[in-house]
């Protein structure tokens, strides 16, 4: 059989033939199916009407297969999100016309700059420094040219500057030609003068501003600013120093997280609306993002295990055993929130306090698909999880605007947990009077059911609670930390302990695992930017964490603080008594002796003693903004001075107040490899651990223990042992773990490689403005 290319031959004449090879050729992936459609037009209203439509049709269409083999990575996914679209339409060419115009808009998004941003992390770091140095070669550039330009200025060589033009007209095309006629007809450095007059009786001397350093520097900042713009990344605030944007501007790490988080948030919105983020493929956020998501922890923990921190007391940590001691440690980080959540109920239930449990989502225009089937959804208009989240944040903050207003305060906790198509909501635990609980509940629900009203109502006029749901917290079923702890779990490392009596309470709503969840919905979180808990109406954390750095070991430290600083009594006995709640771990304490839920900061007995960080080397130079700094303030990469938390202000009930230092270790940080290369550094130099280098026998002469067990104990331990080694769920582990090994290996590897040695470059006379 005959295919639609050769049928489309037998209409008309050789030259409407060449004629329709040229849309051919010019969209071959498409060429058989546009050639199957002019044919069937051709047959039933001639060769004429089958061209017409040929050329209407094929109107602004972008070949797919040229798309597809631009962002190689991820055609497959491309392919699938065209051939769901086309799927939508009711004919074939109004599928391949919005077809052809998402993937065309694709091409756009995925193009920043000049940077494929489908492309390996290789490539980026490449045009993050490639970016960088054009920054500050266009800098250089300008300062090569200063002095010539100021002998120019000092001898009048420079062309006077341009007259002010006002076009006239009442159109825009009217003033556009009327511009340009100006513009030909005035007069300019390069204009020679009418036959008979002397150049020097036509020439005027022109007053331009001599050319300094700041001069350039705002030159090259405007620049800059613009290739920034041209990548769609905000450049830095301009409430900054010149030198402080520049030095950002002309960094290449500056440009490298800039674009690693653009072309993340990029490639992961175009993966959801090629339909492939949803609870039949990739729940919560693609497969690809979880990829990259474990790539830069990989990279992050290969630069932390090659960086070590010594104490003043000789004491030497890599970066990487440092992190895992603070909140960076998931396990932490979730007993500190069970702790807060838990202890807060306790004093709501203390003071009286009802307690709820809200749920607002996002309206339907910020789905991409549906939760009953998973299909796509019409009217998704293209919105990111992070504009659902800036919806979500912007009701929530006229609704506690005019809670407010009303006097009605409400304290508790916020999860943020996305939809199994990556789609932001949240869940709101919050405690107040129980006589404000109807008209919290009534303003809550006002704000979140105001946009799209009629989504909120099924065919048989049922009102639904997709929008707002409210739950009043029951202590006979249970408490409420019980409640959210399965929240908290899955959003962090997914461990938790199994509530009894709950069915399937270690999988989430959806079927999945929460340790296979909680990755996901990590990496989904990361990419977006997304702050997943937050506590409303409480003490300030910091003052809790600072405040528990002083434990029993400091007693003699801080005695001696304050016989230095002679503080008044009742201060002393204020942080005497919060410190005891908070090394106790009584947060309910900790909250009331701060004054209680919703208590102002300003009220609070205590706030972090913030600072900006002394220089204690002296004099340093900046290698970014190319000053000597002279002052005691220290300097940040960029040249920012840079604030630290030093400790605490602690305040009476006369107002009275006092500062307690509660950082009092001094870190250095070196590279591990300088370390171990040198020799005679003493005992902070020393290599050692925190455990006994002894083999063989006890050290403990009085142990009873037989340091070998019996023999049909040990061979039952053995089996157990083995059993345990062979089981499906421990072999898995060991590969990820011998997989991520030999990828942190690898890039340590390339952390340290010499860098290649410099192209030599051409010189080029700096341009003159």
């Amino acid at each position: 059989m005959a295919t639609a290319l050769e049928q489309s031959r037998t209409f008309g004449t050789p030259e409407c033939h060449r004629w329709r090879q040229g849309f051919f050729d010019a969209l071959p992936t498409l060429a058989e199916e546009l050639a199957a459609g002019f044919v069937h037009v051709a047959k039933r209203y001639g060769n004429a009407a089958g061209n017409r439509w040929l050329r209407c049709n094929t109107e602004g269409l972008v070949d797919p297969g040229r798309v597809y083999r631009r962002f190689a990575p991820i055609a497959s996914d491309l392919e699938r999100g065209a051939a769901s679209l086309r799927r939508l339409e009711r004919t074939t060419i109004e599928g391949i016309q919005a077809a052809s115009a998402w993937l065309a808009d694709v091409e756009k998004r995925l193009t920043i700059g000049g940077l494929n941003a489908s492309h390996d992390d290789e490539a980026l770091v490449r045009y993050a420094e490639a970016q960088a140095r054009a920054v500050d070669d266009e800098r250089q550039k300008l300062i090569g040219g200063i002095a010539d330009y100021n002998r120019r200025r000092r001898y009048g060589l420079l062309p006077p500057p341009a007259p002010a033009i006002s076009p006239k007209g009442k159109t825009l095309s009217a003033r556009m030609a009327d511009y340009q006629e100006q513009l030909a007809d005035s007069r300019n450095a390069l204009t020679p003068p009418p036959v008979g007059i002397p150049l020097m009786a036509v020439f005027r001397f022109a007053y331009h501003p001599p050319m300094s350093l700041k001069v350039v520097d705002a030159i090259a900042l405007k620049k800059a600013r613009q290739r920034a713009a041209l990548h769609d990344i905000e450049p830095p605030a301009r409430r900054s120093r010149t030198s402080v944007q520049l030095a950002r501007l002309s960094c290449s790490l500056w440009w490298r997280r800039k674009l690693r988080r653009t072309a993340g948030r990029r490639l992961e919105q175009v993966q959801r609306e090629a339909h492939r983020v949803h609870a039949r493929a990739g729940i919560y956020c693609s497969d690809m993002t979880v990829e990259r998501r474990r790539s830069q922890k990989v990279r992050n923990r290969a630069l932390l295990e090659t960086l070590e921190a010594i104490n003043q007391d000789g004491q030497v940590y890599t970066l990487a055993e440092l992190a895992e001691l603070g909140l960076a440690n998931a396990d932490h980080r979730r007993a500190e929130l069970m702790l807060r959540i838990r202890d807060t109920e306790a004093e709501a239930r203390r003071l009286g306090h009802a307690g709820m449990f809200y749920t607002i989502t996002a309206p339907s225009r910020f789905h991409p698909v549906l939760s009953r089937n998973a299909r796509r959804n019409r009217k998704y208009d293209g919105s990111t999880p992070r504009e659902a989240q800036q919806h979500i944040q912007k009701l929530w903050s006229q609704a506690r605007a005019k809670l407010a207003r009303e006097g009605l305060g409400v304290y508790g906790i916020r999860v943020v947990e996305p939809h199994h198509d990556g789609t932001p909501h949240w869940h709101l635990l919050l405690w107040m009077e129980p006589e404000a609980e109807p008209r919290v509940t009534e303003i809550l629900r006002e704000y979140a059911e105001a946009e799209a009203p009629d989504e909120l109502f099924e065919r048989g006029g049922h009102k639904t609670t997709a929008r707002f749901k409210p739950v009043r917290i029951d202590y006979s079923r249970g408490t409420a930390a019980g409640y959210v702890a399965k929240y908290v779990s899955k959003n962090i490392n997914g461990e938790q302990f199994a509530r009894d009596g709950v069915e399937n309470d270690h999988q989430d709503r959806y079927g999945h695992e929460l340790t296979d969840a909680a990755p996901r919905i990590e990496a989904w979180a990361a990419t977006w930017g997304i702050r997943q808990f937050q506590f409303l109406g409480l003490p300030s954390v910091t003052v809790w964490r600072e405040v528990r750095r002083l434990t029993e070991k400091q007693e003699e430290t801080l005695r001696q603080w304050e016989e230095a600083t002679r503080p008044a009594p009742t201060v002393s006995e204020t942080l005497n008594s919060i410190r005891q709640a908070a090394n106790a771990g009584q947060w309910d304490l900790f909250m009331r002796l701060m004054g209680g839920p919703n208590t102002p900061r300003a009220e609070q007995p205590i706030k972090p003693w913030t600072l900006n960080r002394p220089d204690t080397d002296g004099a340093e130079f900046s290698h970014a903004t190319g000053e000597e700094h002279q002052g005691v303030e220290a300097r940040g990469r960029y040249g920012e001075p840079v604030k630290a938390t030093w400790g605490l202000v602690v305040r009476d009930g006369r107002g009275r107040q006092a500062e307690y230092l509660t950082r009092l270790y001094r870190w250095e940080i070196r590279s591990r490899q300088r370390a171990a290369g040198s020799s005679g550094a003493g005992e902070a130099g020393d290599a050692w651990t925190c455990v006994t280098n002894c083999t063989g026998v006890s050290v403990t002469p009085l142990s009873t223990t037989p340091s070998t067990p019996p023999p049909e104990v040990l061979a039952e331990q053995v089996r157990r042992f083995q059993e345990w080694r062979q089981s499906d769920e421990q072999r898995a582990i060991a590969e990820d773990a011998d997989i991520e090994a030999r990828m942190v290996r690898a890039a340590a590897q390339r952390l340290f490689q010499p860098p290649a040695p410099p192209e030599q470059e051409e010189f080029f006379p700096p341009e003159l403005c």
